[in-house]
C-alpha cells in the first residue's frame, strides 16, 4: 500500500427510460491530481478565443474538434488511468427507472469495483448531481461500503464538487463524452486518441 489515489468521476448519457441508447461512467484514476488540473489550464492560456476563457467551464459538448483533440492527447500522456462502464439501458430492468439515484449508486458502485489500487487512502469527487444533502450521503454510504468490500483498510473519502470548480472533473467530461460517443453515435474518432488509457478497455459493457 501507497500513496493516496485520486478518482475523478463524471457521467455522459441520461438514465431517463428514452433519451440517449447508451450511459457511460468514468474515473480518471492518480497520484498526482495537479497534472490534470494543468491540461485545463494550459487549455485556458494557449488555445482558447479571449471570450472562451471567461467560460467558467469547458465541456466537451460545446467545443469542436482541436480543443477536444488537445484535452484527450493531453490525457493520452498524462500519468493517469482510466476505469468505465457503459450500459446498454434496453438491459435495465423497468422498475430501475423509478430508482434513479439508487440505479446510478450501483452504476458507480460497479465502476469502483473495477479499480486497481495500490494505496491506503482513496480521495473520489464526483460531479455534482444533486443539491438534495440525503441523496448525496445515501451515495457515499452505498460506495464506501462496496470499497470496503474491496480492502477493510481503505480509508475512503468522498467530494461532491461542480465541475465547473475542478479542472480535473472537466478532464474526466472530455473522457467520458467521448467514450459515450462511440456508443452511441458510433464514432470513435475521440476515444482512439486515448484508448490505451483505459484499463478495462476490452470490458466496458456492463450488462451485455
Amino acid at each position: 500500500m501507497g500513496h493516496i489515489n485520486y478518482a475523478f468521476i463524471d457521467e455522459s448519457g441520461d438514465l431517463g427510460r428514452y433519451g440517449s441508447k447508451y450511459f457511460s461512467i468514468a474515473a480518471l484514476i492518480t497520484e498526482e491530481p495537479e497534472t490534470l488540473a494543468r491540461i485545463i489550464k494550459k487549455l485556458r492560456q494557449r488555445k482558447l478565443k479571449k471570450k472562451l476563457k471567461q467560460l467558467p467551464e469547458i465541456k466537451a459538448n460545446n467545443t469542436n474538434y482541436i480543443i477536444r483533440k488537445y484535452v484527450l492527447k493531453k490525457v493520452s500522456l498524462s500519468n493517469c488511468k482510466i476505469f468505465a462502464v457503459v450500459v446498454d439501458k434496453s438491459k435495465i430492468f423497468d422498475h430501475l427507472y423509478n430508482v434513479k439515484d439508487k440505479l446510478y449508486n450501483y452504476l458507480c458502485g460497479q465502476l469502483l469495483s473495477r479499480v486497481e489500487l495500490s494505496c491506503n487512502k482513496f480521495i473520489v469527487i464526483v460531479d455534482k448531481k444533486h443539491t438534495n444533502t440525503l441523496i448525496r450521503k445515501d451515495f457515499n454510504k452505498y460506495i464506501k461500503s462496496k470499497l470496503n468490500q474491496i480492502s477493510k483498510e481503505l480509508e475512503v473519502e468522498i467530494y461532491h464538487l461542480p465541475s465547473y470548480s475542478k479542472n480535473e472533473l472537466q478532464v474526466a467530461d472530455f473522457v467520458v463524452w467521448s467514450i459515450n460517443r462511440k456508443f452511441n453515435w458510433k464514432d470513435d474518432t475521440y476515444y482512439k486518441l486515448f484508448e490505451t488509457k483505459i484499463v478495462n478497455r476490452n470490458n466496458l459493457l456492463l450488462w451485455k
